[in-house]
């Protein structure tokens, strides 16, 4: 494989059928994402990155997901975000393999750089997880790219930036910072698009999959209904990346 072409999409907030998210088809937008992706015609994987349902999601929520992705016959990656439940992921999905301590942690190998997930489930980032990243990074020349859902910044959201950052934020930048060949790290979370510049690295938030968040208010507050998925092109060596809205 000279490239990978991966679809990235976050937040996806999936209720239980017929039931709607403050007004939001969750389901409807998370199929007609799946639909454009699968017409895009070049993607390689999709990595969901977090928030699969709302505040612990049930396992059949979980499995109407995975049936979804499925359908695609593309190659797939889950991890979970701060409202999913890892060991309830790991079962459904089938990956129970890749827990480690109760937290999902695993990698992808490319001929030409290393893919890592990670788990920001409890709203912090187990520190083995990136002792782990910072010891194959400091074997290799390659390149990687790195998959979480909280971010290791603030994300200029008012209200996910008061109320839900990563609790460990200091101590991940302090280690991100001293490792040169992340090429890109790839978050969700912040309901709202951003592309921010943490050290030398470039950090990539993806739009919501359920709804975008007014940025300015205090609590959480739909701004547009318009939902992203990111797509993103990577043979090692250069990264392209950029956002469709739907």
């Amino acid at each position: 494989m000279s490239s990978i072409h991966i679809a990235h999409l976050a937040d996806l907030h999936i209720l239980e059928e017929n039931q709607l998210n403050l007004g939001v088809d969750v389901r409807q937008n998370f199929k007609n994402i799946l639909n454009d992706i699968k017409a895009d015609g070049t993607i390689n994987k999709i990595v969901i990155g977090g928030n699969l349902g709302e505040n612990d999601p049930s396992e059949e929520i979980l499995l109407w997901i995975k049936t979804q992705l499925d359908q695609t016959g593309i190659d797939y990656r889950v991890i979970p975000g701060n409202h999913d439940n890892s060991q309830k992921l790991a079962k459904v999905f089938e990956i129970e393999s890749e827990l480690e301590e109760g937290r999902l942690f695993f990698w992808d190998e490319l001929d030409f750089g290393k893919i890592f997930y990670l788990d920001t489930s409890t709203g912090s980032l187990p520190m083995h997880q990136l002792a782990w990243v910072e010891e194959e990074c400091s074997k290799s020349y390659q390149k990687f790219l790195l998959f979480m859902h909280q971010a290791p910044i603030l994300g200029s959201v008012h209200f996910m930036d008061e109320n839900h950052t990563l609790s460990n934020m200091n101590q991940v930048q302090k280690i991100l910072r001293n490792i040169n060949n992340i090429q890109g790290i790839f978050c969700g979370h912040f309901y709202n698009e951003r592309t921010i510049r943490m050290y030398n690295h470039m950090v990539m938030i993806t739009p919501s999959a359920f709804a975008q968040m007014d940025d300015q208010c205090e609590t959480f507050k739909i701004s547009s209904k318009t939902i992203g998925w990111r797509k993103i092109i990577w043979d090692g060596s250069s990264l392209n990346t950029y956002v469709k809205y739907l």
